[in-house]
This record gives C-alpha cells, structure tokens and sequence, in this order.
C-alpha cells in the first residue's frame, strides 16, 4: 500500500470514490445518496460534524487562515489560492476517460461539496467560482445559511447572447456574487468572429454594477484587445499552464477556437486537453498589464502535477490562481501555494 503522500490523484480519487458508492443503491434519491456517502464511514461522520460546526471565527481557525497569502481585487481581499467550481458542474476535462464524470458525479454530492468549502475556508481559501446553475444542482445557500460560511464568490456569466447578459448577470448577483466576469468562451468565440464589441458592451454593463469587474479569456488575444481598448476591469482572468505534459498536441496543429469544437480522436489535434496555447507569449504579455491575474486551468485539467503546475503560475507572474479541488486535495494544494508564493517573491511581474 502507498503511503498518502505517495498516491497519485486518480487513485487517491478511486479509493474515495469507491468508499461513497459502496453505500448507495441505484434507486436513492439525490438526498440519499448525499447522506449514504457522509455516513459511509466513521472519519466522514466525524469530519462532515467537525467542518459544520467549526467557528470560522475561532482564533485557531484565524491563525490557520492567515498562513495564505491574500491580495485585493476591487476592495475585496482574497487568498492568492482560489476554488474553481467545475469539479461541482461535472465539467471534468477527462478527455477520454468517460467513466469520470460519473465517478465525480457520485463523489461530489450536496453534503460533500458544502464540506469542500468549509474546509478551504478553514485553509485560507475563501473565494470560489461560481455559476447560477451550480445553485441548482446543489442547495448551495445552505452553506451561508446554515454552514456559517463566508466565501465570496465570483460570478461566471455563461452565455454568448449579449442581449441575455445582463439579466444573467442580475441573477447570479441576487444568488450572492460578490464579483463578476465575461465568461471567457464568450471573450474567446465574438473574438474569433469579429464581434469585439460584445465584449466591450458586457463589460460596460458589468460596471453598472457596484462590484469588482473581470474579463476571462482562454485565448490571449482577448486579453490584448481590452488592453489596447483602454479597458479597466478590475482583474483579468487567463488561462496559464505550460505543454510539457504527455496529452498536449503539437504546437503546428493548435487553432484559435478548437476547443469550442467537436474533439478529434486524433492524439495529434485537440482532445479536450490544452487550454493555453501560447503560455511563453502569455507570461511576456502579462508582465506589463497592471490589472490583478487570476490565472486558471494552472494544471491543465489534472494533465500536470499540482507542484509543478501551481509554482509555475506564481513564478510567471499570477496573482491568484483558480484550481478545482476535490476536498482530500485542498490541504496539500494549500500547502503547495503558500510555499510556491514565497518562492516566486522575486519574480519579473510585480505583485499585484
């Protein structure tokens, strides 16, 4: 048997995930399910009670909290580590491994994902992705009304219909968002189709807004639109990761939009597995853009290892980075920041 620090995440992942569906029949509800997986062992019975009850408040608590780093966006202070919310929308990124997103679908329910954010909380992670329809999957205000939660959370505004966004915008602020965001399939597609402009116009309707303004792009060349716009959002997000991992295609064969395309069975085309084409480019861009960095899909959807991944993002210049975590991963991708922050104290691009 390995020992903890020696498993790997997928089989880390597959432990868990068989100990949940153990105790589940084919027939138990949604509820069910959530309650058969927190019982299903004695050390979930005890961490599900110890994460509900804990004291956000409790000076412990503060003195763990206050082991990461934090920085500003608008008037908001977050921890440089951030949650991505794709691991709750079942947005796996698995390539073509199908089974997945059931696995994670069956590990990921209600009562497990409320633990997750009570234990980032705990470790100095309290900001989160969010998007409205992750409030319809899982009774997620729970976690503020009864939890004692006290995330923020950054809106992710899913549509390409301009003429949508604002009142998608509108609910996911009555849901609680404390920020908000283009969406960056929205940057990259009317970038790719010579729609500028849309973005300029979400951007202009997000100011109305009294809160903290980002635009997230996959591609680069959003980015560098607003830029030379003379747009201001309050932060940017941008995808960083580097392609020295086995499932990236080669660079000759990359295009703009492939990955808004149906996936090639070609290892040599995109499979669902890049999602920052030009990181070199994008590290020497971002050096001169003043505005905060969260950088996003650090690890390549699970392609690199979380050291790897996450000092690469701090030592190129991110200010924050967004990473989806299973809860038995939080501690250690904690760990892994906070040592990575310091070691990136010198690097080229100023803190922001």
């Amino acid at each position: 048997m390995k020992s903890g620090k020696d498993l790997n995440r997928r089989e880390v992942l597959g432990a868990l995930g068989a100990l949940g569906v153990a105790g589940m029949s084919s027939s138990a509800s949604a509820g069910e399910r959530a309650d058969a997986l927190v019982i299903a062992t004695k050390a979930d019975r005890q961490e599900y009670g110890r994460l509900k009850d804990l004291d956000l408040d409790d000076p412990k608590v503060l003195a763990r909290q206050k082991e990461m780093p934090v920085g500003k966006i608008g008037d908001i202070t977050f921890g440089r580590l951030m949650s991505g919310s794709n691991l709750i929308s079942m947005n796996m990124h698995a390539r073509d491994l199908d089974y997945v997103s059931a696995l994670a679908t069956h590990y990921n329910t209600e009562e497990r994902v409320l633990m997750t954010l009570k234990l980032c909380e705990e470790h100095g992670v309290n900001g989160i992705v969010l998007k409205n329809h992750n409030f319809k999957r899982f009774r997620l205000s729970k976690y503020w009304d009864e939890w004692g939660g006290k995330m923020k959370w950054l809106a992710d505004v899913i549509t390409t219909d301009i003429n949508k966004y604002e009142q998608l915008l509108e609910e996911h602020l009555e849901l609680g968002a404390s920020a908000a965001y283009l969406w960056g399939g929205a940057s990259d597609i009317w970038h790719h189709q010579g729609k500028q402009g849309n973005i300029v116009r979400a951007y202009e309707i997000m100011r109305k807004y009294n809160f903290p303004v980002g635009i997230c792009a996959h591609r680069l060349e959003p980015i560098q639109f607003c830029e030379k716009e003379g747009l201001k959002p309050d932060f940017y997000m941008k995808t960083l990761h580097h392609d020295r991992y086995w499932s990236a295609h080669p660079s000759e064969n990359r295009r703009f939009i492939e990955m808004f395309e149906k996936e090639s069975p070609d290892h040599a085309e995109y499979h669902d597995n890049m999602f920052c084409h030009e990181h070199e480019k994008t590290v020497e861009f971002m050096k001169d853009v003043k505005a905060p960095w969260i950088a996003f899909k650090v690890l390549a959807a699970g392609a690199i290892a979380p050291r790897d991944g996450i000092t690469y993002a701090f030592e190129s210049g991110a200010d924050f980075i967004c990473l989806g975590m299973f809860d038995w991963q939080v501690r250690q991708d904690v760990e892994i920041a906070v040592k990575a922050i310091e070691k990136s104290k010198n690097r080229k691009r100023a803190w922001m």
